[in-house]
């Protein structure tokens, strides 16, 4: 209603900002413009309509291809603006607690419940769409198709993360490349060494879960918890990879700036990095999809 509760707030004293003109990267609420403002509320409202759509009888009066498409649509939308950074939050959030010298100072917890309660959303509003799908006419389960594709997914999950964990390990040991002229987390954190640091050793493990998936050697872990750490991976790497890989593709015909600072690194660094977070989501996206499928089959 154009005042600033729970409003997010950083440290203004941070080296790499003292010199913005506006150091927190934000305005003061009132004078948010009406798309940005009001724009957005009227669109979520918009979306808590589609949602209700998919489990009221109204929904029924609609198009059934239009409101699925459109929902999914809505959905994407939206964990690309509220989850970009929710992994990094956590990281942050996991420091904080620990006491480990990662980031410093506090988290912002106003941004980070805003990108919880935003993928919590998102992921209903997909649950919602998907069961919505299924009562209105759901097609026999083809199961040695879902089961090949099951497979090709779990090697794409599986590969997909080991180009940027090789490239952060790399960093790690203080080899400059790609334009990268310091020496990674090592530079920084000198308790890291390039197998605990986390940027190594998660994709390394995510590679490892997905190979186990698909391999059957994960058969003893419940599978709520598979779908639920799957696609909880899956959206939040989607979230990340998706907008910077946007932005990217703008700032190569001129329409953008690249989702870096000018000269950190070469645009291929990027490219790997941002990359290889969209299609390690997508995987992950896929292969849960596919997984679930034979589960409820």
């Amino acid at each position: 209603m154009g005042g600033d509760w729970l409003a997010a707030r950083c440290d203004a004293t941070e080296a790499a900002k003292a010199t913005a003109a506006d150091p927190c990267e934000t305005r003061p609420l009132p004078e948010l413009d009406a798309l940005a403002g009001w724009g957005s509320v009227l669109a979520l409202i918009a979306v808590a309509v589609l949602a209700l759509a998919t489990v009221r009888p109204f929904g029924r009066r609609l198009p059934r291809t239009g409101l699925l498409v459109t929902t999914l649509v809505a959905a994407l939308v939206l964990l690309c603006l509220g989850g970009q950074i929710l992994l990094l939050g956590l990281l942050r959030v996991l420091f904080w607690l620990t006491g480990l010298p990662g980031w410093a100072g506090e988290p912002y917890w106003a941004l980070f419940a805003g990108q919880l309660i935003v993928l919590a959303g998102v992921g209903t509003l997909v649950v919602a769409v998907w069961s919505f799908r299924r009562r209105t006419g759901s097609e026999p389960v083809d199961v040695e198709a879902s089961r090949r594709w099951f497979r090709r997914f779990g090697w794409m999950a599986a590969v997909a993360p080991l180009p940027y964990a090789v490239l952060k390990a790399v960093w790690a040991l203080g080899w400059p490349v790609g334009g990268y002229v310091e020496s990674g987390l090592s530079g920084e954190h000198h308790w890291y060494s390039p197998l605990a640091d986390p940027s190594v050793t998660i994709p390394v493990f995510g590679s490892l879960c997905a190979i186990a998936l698909i391999s059957g050697l994960a058969g003893w872990v419940p599978r709520w918890m598979v779908l639920t750490a799957g696609w909880a991976g899956g959206v939040g790497l989607l979230s990340m990879g998706l907008p910077a890989a946007v932005t990217t593709v703008g700032a190569l015909v001129g329409l953008a700036e690249l989702p870096t600072a000018p000269g950190s690194a070469d645009l291929w660094v990027i490219c790997l990095t941002y990359g290889g977070f969209l299609c390690w989501g997508a995987a992950l996206v896929g292969l849960m999809a596919f997984y679930q499928q034979l589960w409820n089959g």
